[in-house]
C-alpha cells in the first residue's frame, strides 16, 4: 500500500527514534536527505513539530501536513502518525508513521496509521490476558501454600486481578482498581518491594514479589500483613509480634520472612533454629498470627526452665489427688492450655532426655493422658519449637532424640545472627532508639555518620538483643542528641579495637596472592584484594568489607577506578 501510493511506512520507539522504514522506494533519497532514517530521532525537542513528535508529545493521532512543520525542509512532507500504547501499564511504547510527499497526500493516511495503531494494540491486549491468566494461577498456587494470609494478584500495569476480601474492606483498593500506595512502576530490577499503607484502622504491611517468565515482569502476587489486632481472650500469651512488625531487608533475612510466611499456611510442626537473640519467638508468634489459629491461644513454654520432676504435670497436666502436694482440683497442662491455637517450645535442646520420650508420643498420638487420669484428651494443637543449639549435634552425642528431631523438623526456619545481616543494624538501632527515646521521655537521638562502619563491623554476639539494649542505654544515658563513636559502650569499642589487628592481618594475607601476578602498583594492589575478596564471598560487598577491615562504601568507590586497574594489568 505504501509503495502504490508513494509513502513510507514507518515504526518509531517511545523516544521518537525511527526503527524502520520501509515503502517507495522513489522518496527514500529524499527522506535520507533530511535524515528521516533508521536511528534517527524526531521528537519534538530535537525536530520540532512534526507528527513522529507531537503524536508522542499529545499522546494523540495526528497528521502534519507540508508548511505545518517547523523545519523548512520538511515543508514538502505530510506525515500521519498514531501512538501505540501498552494495555497494562498506558504507557505509549511507539509511534506508526505514514509518510509521503504533500502532493500525494491521502484522505485517509490518518485512518490508515489509527487503524494499524489499533491493530497492534489489540494484539498486546491478547497477549496481556494471557499473562493475566498465568498471573491468576501462580495467585492460586501460593494461596493454597499460605490459606491465611491475604493475597493480592496484579498484572504488570499495576491493575487488581484478585484479591482477598479484607483488602476490599478496609477500603486498601481504590477506584481505580489499584492497591494503594503500590509502587510497582518502581521495581527498578529488585527482586520484591515492601511498603505500609494506612487503612484507616492501623497500617498495613505489603511485600510485593514480581512474578516473571522468561526473564520479562508479567505480573505479581502481594502478600498483606493486617495491622496487630486483638487476640482472642482464650490465649494464653499476648501476641505482640507479626510478619509487619519484622525489621529487616537483608537477603538472608527476608528469605526466613518468606520461608515463616510459607509455614504459617500449613498445620506442620515448626523447628525454629538460630542464636541465642536473633528474634526466634517472634517468628514463631508471626506464623501464629498469620495461620488459622489467630483466634485460638498462643501458649509459650521455656523448656529449659521446666523442673525435671514436675516437667510432665506441667507439660501435660495432671489429675486432683494424683501426688502428694498436687491441687484438690487438678490442673490443666500447656498443651490442654493451647487447645486450637499454638504452642511454642522454646529451648526445645534442653529438654531432658525422659520428658522428650513423652513428647514424642503425644505429638504421635495427637493426644495427652494428664497424669492420674485413666482417659486421654484428642489434641488439636500446632507445635512451634525453637532452639539455639545444633540439634543434630545434640543427637549424636546422644542428649537429643533422634526420632523426636525428625517429629519436630518437617518445617525449619533459620533465623541469621546479625552479623550476618549488616544491612540491617542502622534501620534496628534507629528503630530501637526512637522507641527507646520515646519510653524514657527524651529528644530523638540520632547517629554520626561515623559510626554506622563501628555498628556494622561489631559482631553483635547478642544479636537484637544486645542491640536493642544498647539502645535503650543511650537513650537513658545520652546528654546530647547526637550520639558518636565515643558514646558507644565500652564492649563495643574494645571489642572492634581487638578485632582490628585480625582484620589488618586478613587483609594483608589477600594481598600476597599464590600463583598471581601481582600489580605493581599500589592502586593495583587494593583492587586486587578487593576483587578476590568480591570473589570468595560470592560478591557479598558487606562480608568483603568486613573482611578487609575497611567500609562497603570504600569497596564502591575503589570499584570505581577499575579501568584505571585494567591499564596496569595489561
Amino acid at each position: 500500500m505504501a509503495i502504490e501510493t508513494g509513502h513510507l511506512f514507518v515504526f518509531c520507539n517511545s523516544r521518537g527514534e525511527i526503527k524502520h522504514i520501509e515503502g517507495a522506494f522513489s522518496i527514500q533519497s529524499k527522506a535520507e536527505a533530511m535524515n528521516f532514517v533508521v536511528g534517527s530521532s524526531w521528537r519534538e525537542n530535537n525536530a520540532g513539530t512534526n507528527a513522529i513528535g507531537t503524536a508522542l508529545a499529545s499522546g494523540s493521532p495526528i497528521q502534519i501536513f507540508a508548511a505545518e512543520h517547523f523545519c523548512q525542509e520538511v515543508h514538502e512532507w505530510t506525515c500521519s502518525a498514531a501512538p501505540i500504547r501498552d494495555p497494562a501499564t498506558q504507557k505509549i511504547l511507539g509511534v506508526i508513521d505514514l509518510t509521503g510527499l504533500w502532493e500525494n497526500v491521502n484522505s485517509h493516511s490518518l485512518f490508515v496509521v489509527l487503524t494499524v495503531a489499533q491493530a497492534i494494540e489489540e494484539s498486546l491486549r491478547r497477549e496481556l490476558e494471557v499473562e493475566r491468566y498465568k498471573v491468576l494461577v501462580h495467585y492460586l498456587e501460593a494461596s493454597l501454600r499460605t490459606p491465611n494470609l491475604p493475597l493480592v494478584a496484579l498484572d504488570r500495569g499495576g491493575a487488581v486481578l484478585k484479591a482477598d476480601s479484607l483488602l476490599y474492606e478496609h477500603r486498601l483498593i481504590d477506584e481505580n482498581n489499584k492497591l494503594k500506595d503500590c509502587p510497582i512502576h518502581d521495581l527498578h530490577g529488585k527482586s520484591e518491594v515492601s511498603w505500609e499503607a494506612d487503612s484507616g484502622k492501623g497500617r498495613w504491611k505489603f511485600v510485593l514479589i514480581p512474578y516473571a517468565e522468561q526473564g520479562r515482569m508479567i505480573g505479581a502476587v502481594v502478600h498483606a500483613m493486617p495491622p496487630r489486632i486483638e487476640i482472642h481472650k482464650t490465649s494464653s500469651a499476648i501476641i505482640k509480634h507479626s510478619f509487619s512488625s519484622m525489621i529487616g531487608k537483608s537477603p538472608k533475612f527476608t528469605s526466613s520472612i518468606k520461608e515463616a510466611l510459607s509455614a504459617a499456611g500449613t498445620d506442620f510442626p515448626v523447628l525454629i533454629q538460630g542464636e541465642s537473640g536473633t528474634g526466634k519467638e517472634l517468628f514463631a508468634q508471626s506464623i501464629h498470627r498469620a495461620s488459622k489459629r489467630v483466634n485460638g491461644p498462643f501458649v509459650a513454654v521455656n523448656c529449659g526452665a521446666l523442673p525435671k520432676e514436675l516437667g510432665v504435670s506441667e507439660l501435660f497436666g495432671f489429675e486432683g489427688g494424683s501426688f502428694t502436694g498436687a491441687a484438690k482440683d487438678g490442673r490443666s497442662g500447656k498443651f490442654q492450655q493451647a487447645q486450637g491455637g499454638t504452642i511454642f517450645l522454646d529451648e526445645i535442646g534442653e529438654m531432658p532426655l525422659d520428658l522428650q520420650t513423652i513428647l514424642l508420643r503425644v505429638l504421635e498420638e495427637g493426644e495427652v493422658v494428664p497424669l492420674g487420669a485413666q482417659k486421654p484428651i484428642r489434641l488439636n494443637v500446632r507445635v512451634i519449637a525453637a532452639t539455639n543449639r545444633d540439634l543434630m549435634n545434640s543427637v549424636e552425642h546422644g542428649k537429643f532424640r533422634r526420632d523426636l528431631y525428625y517429629r519436630l523438623n518437617i518445617l525449619s526456619i533459620h533465623v541469621p545472627p546479625l552479623r550476618e545481616r549488616p544491612e540491617d543494624i542502622v534501620l534496628l538501632m534507629d528503630y530501637h532508639l526512637q522507641k527507646a527515646c520515646k519510653e524514657v521521655g527524651r529528644s530523638p537521638l540520632r547517629m554520626d555518620r561515623s559510626i554506622v562502619s563501628e555498628l556494622e563491623g561489631y559482631n553483635w554476639p547478642g544479636n537484637v538483643r544486645e542491640l536493642r539494649n544498647i539502645a535503650y542505654r543511650l537513650a537513658a544515658n545520652l546528654s546530647g542528641d547526637v550520639i558518636h563513636k565515643k558514646d558507644l559502650p565500652n564492649e563495643i569499642n574494645r571489642t572492634l579495637q581487638q578485632m582490628a589487628p585480625a582484620r589488618e592481618s586478613r587483609s594483608v594475607k589477600k594481598l600476597q596472592l599464590p600463583g598471581s601476578a601481582m600489580p605493581t602498583t599500589l592502586k593495583g594492589q587494593e583492587l586486587e584484594t578487593i576483587l578476590s575478596a568480591l570473589d570468595e564471598f560470592n560478591g557479598n560487598v558487606s562480608e568483603a568489607a568486613r573482611c578487609l577491615g575497611i567500609h562497603r562504601s570504600t569497596i564502591y568507590r575503589k570499584l570505581r577506578e577499575l579501568p584505571v586497574y585494567e591499564k596496569t594489568k595489561s
